[in-house]
């Protein structure tokens, strides 16, 4: 997908259990994002620009998945995502991945029910 014309590789997925702070990831989701980055598995390793759309529910984090059933809720919210939100030097994050380092340009969208 393109974003702001840039190249954005979309990935959903669900607050990481290891992740050690939810609410962290709620003010501060640059911190999320190299999380994401760092904690992915050798395979699917990519540093490639990228949207992270979080699905999070607040109530029980555990089910969390639900969200995903509810494809208009998540596609609203990336919608008006992209028309509100542009690509800037501020979504630059470097990152560590097996000894290396790597730059990438990310957003964070951080879905609640």
């Amino acid at each position: 997908m393109f974003f702001d014309g840039q190249p954005f590789d979309l990935k959903i997925t669900y607050m990481p259990k290891g992740y050690s702070n939810p609410e962290e990831a709620i003010s501060e989701p640059r911190k999320l994002a190299v999380w994401l980055y760092e904690n992915q598995g050798a395979q699917r390793f990519g540093a490639d620009n990228r949207l992270f759309v979080v699905l999070h529910d607040t109530k029980k984090a555990d089910e969390s998945w639900r969200i995903k059933r509810d494809i208009d809720f998540v596609k609203q919210n990336i919608n008006k995502f992209l028309d509100s939100q542009s690509v800037s030097r501020e979504d630059e994050i470097v990152f560590t991945f097996q000894k290396r380092t790597y730059t990438a340009i990310t957003k964070i969208l951080l879905v609640k029910k």
